[in-house]
């Protein structure tokens, strides 16, 4: 057994966001390489309101113990695979945005009494969040944390962040803390109308989402989805459908003013999307308020499927780069807003794991918190016109299949935002040409069947114009993540740990990764499960 293993013998864990890409293979790793620690607690918000233990033990079973990522777990255990479980992971109701995690007084005691470490992995994701939502996780609920670890003597926490807090900032980003109330922009020396501060950005948010969660609640708005709802209802549901079609559509709108509210705040001070804001005002908030509690930030780049454990190739979902190769796959995005020769830094979710546990280990020194950042682009580049030539090296091997046959690729080409833009136009101007004609056509008895070819054609390109837009602010940044504390943590390493808790990326050879890994990891795991291969 080597040091890492041992160092977590009869410590307990209190992870948060369990249910998570990275939870997953955390949890797993964590079970299967280092099975002596004392306990893994999570914490999980209940779905139902009466019985919230069962409610999260139910959850917990479906959402992360019947994953098949636990498969060599249960060939080790066999049938008492279940109790190994029982016997080492213990679910908690609670919820991160709430103060106090929405414990009482003695479940927090109890819990805060028994911990070793808080791994804070929980997130929204979505780059277009609504600001107030992405506040309450992002940004408040590692205070939350914080605030619990203060309670007690013992607790270091590792704050699960991302590189890309960085905003728009070029050149060599370094593994350093985010000082509060300083802006990307103020970082990068450009001068911004309105003053950045940490928490009164935080403040903002919330009064925004309540003003307009009021504002559509008036009288005179509520009519106004009424009226909405009832033109788009058959006259045989307007009974019973009205209100629930009314609130939706008020939910919609809500939810529509304070996505954009975030993206304009983010992009107003230089960061990215709202998801990279709100992350980053949660880092400044770790450091404003650490008050000589033990923390780590860990900055993953963008996470990959797996490269070594729980098995080769294993992702969940449609993540980083495969809405994009699996876009291209299905020829339907042959055209990309990026630059062909920037750099795409991504990671294996293992080494992510690996270099997670690995670094809890290490006792704290200099400045707190201490942060370690996890990725490629740095030491081992790959580049996006190298990635898109593997894949389509992939597939020219293993085509996907649409209702002609095999489907034919040609060479991805790569557009400036001004050229992206008038392709889209010019592909947009010509299906609704298409789309007109079929209307006219309506006589012709395959009027109908080219009508539905249009409109799935029509689909295709409204999901690829979203995923363009979507990826545009990161394919057009031009940095590199410094790793050296990453580096200098792999290098203090036993042999044994290396090899246990491998996260060098050096060692990754893109072209294999790619071609004989991540994009069978993808057709294996993703889209089997939801019907998508032909």
């Amino acid at each position: 057994m080597g040091e890492v293993a041992d160092f977590f013998r009869d410590k307990t864990l209190f992870v948060v966001g369990s249910t998570g890409f990275l939870g997953k293979v955390l949890i797993e790793r964590i079970l299967w390489q280092v099975p002596q620690v004392r306990r893994i607690v999570l914490l999980m918000r209940p779905h139902s309101a009466e019985d919230q233990e069962t409610a999260v033990r139910l959850r917990a079973e479906r959402a992360i113990f019947s994953c098949p990522i636990f498969k060599r777990l249960h060939a080790r255990h066999g049938e008492r695979f279940d109790g190994f479980v029982r016997e080492k992971v213990k679910i908690v109701a609670g919820d991160l945005s709430c103060p106090d995690l929405g414990l009482d007084s003695h479940s927090l005691q109890v819990l805060g009494s028994e911990v070793d470490f808080i791994i804070n992995l929980a997130a929204s994701l979505h780059f277009h969040e609504r600001l107030d939502l992405a506040v309450r996780l992002n940004t408040l609920g590692p205070r939350h944390l914080l605030n619990f670890a203060k309670r007690f003597p013992n607790p270091t926490l590792l704050h699960v962040s991302t590189c890309y807090v960085s905003g728009r900032r070029a050149g060599s980003i370094p593994e350093q803390v985010l000082e509060p109330d300083v802006s990307a922009f103020d970082l990068m020396g450009i001068t911004s109308n309105e003053r950045f501060r940490t928490e009164s950005e935080i403040e903002k948010a919330l009064e925004v989402a309540q003003s307009v969660e009021s504002e559509s609640r008036t009288p005179a708005a509520r009519s106004e989805y009424r009226h909405a709802a009832l033109a788009h209802l058959p006259s045989t549901r307007i009974a019973d459908g009205h209100d629930r079609a009314a609130e939706r559509k008020r939910q919609r709108w809500v939810h529509d003013v304070l996505s954009q509210e975030g993206l304009s705040r983010a992009r107003r001070f230089g960061w990215v999307d709202t998801y990279t804001f709100t992350k980053a005002l949660g880092e400044q908030l770790l450091v404003k308020s650490s008050d000589g509690v033990p923390i780590i930030i860990l900055r993953p780049s963008a996470v990959e499927s797996s490269l070594y454990q729980p098995e080769p190739g294993w992702i969940e979902g449609y993540k980083t780069t495969t809405p994009v190769t699996y876009g291209y796959g299905k020829g339907d995005l042959p055209d990309f807003p990026s630059r062909g020769e920037g750099v795409i830094d991504i990671i294996p979710v293992d080494f992510v794991a690996s270099a997670l546990l690995a670094c809890l280990t290490t006792p704290p020194e200099g400045r707190n918190p201490r942060v370690f950042q996890v990725g490629s682009g740095s030491e081992n580049p790959i580049r996006w016109n190298e990635l898109m030539e593997y894949t389509e090296k992939y597939f020219r091997e293993f085509p996907l299949q649409n209702g002609s046959g095999p489907i034919v690729l040609q060479p991805m080409k790569y557009r400036s935002a001004e050229e992206f833009d008038t392709w889209v136009g010019d592909r947009r101007r010509r299906l609704r040409i298409a789309h007109s004609l079929c209307d006219q056509l309506d006589f012709w008895p395959g009027a109908a069947r080219l009508s539905q070819k249009v409109a799935v054609r029509q689909r295709h390109f409204k999901r690829l114009e979203y995923i363009a837009r979507l990826y545009a602010g990161y394919t057009r940044l031009v940095c590199s993540f410094e790793t050296n504390n990453t580096r200098r943590l792999f290098r203090s390493l036993q042999r044994q740990d290396q090899l246990d808790f491998f996260f060098d990326p050096t060692a990754i050879e893109w072209p294999t990764y790619i071609r004989q890994i991540q994009l069978p990891g993808v057709r294996r795991h993703v889209m089997t499960k939801a019907g998508d291969v032909s």
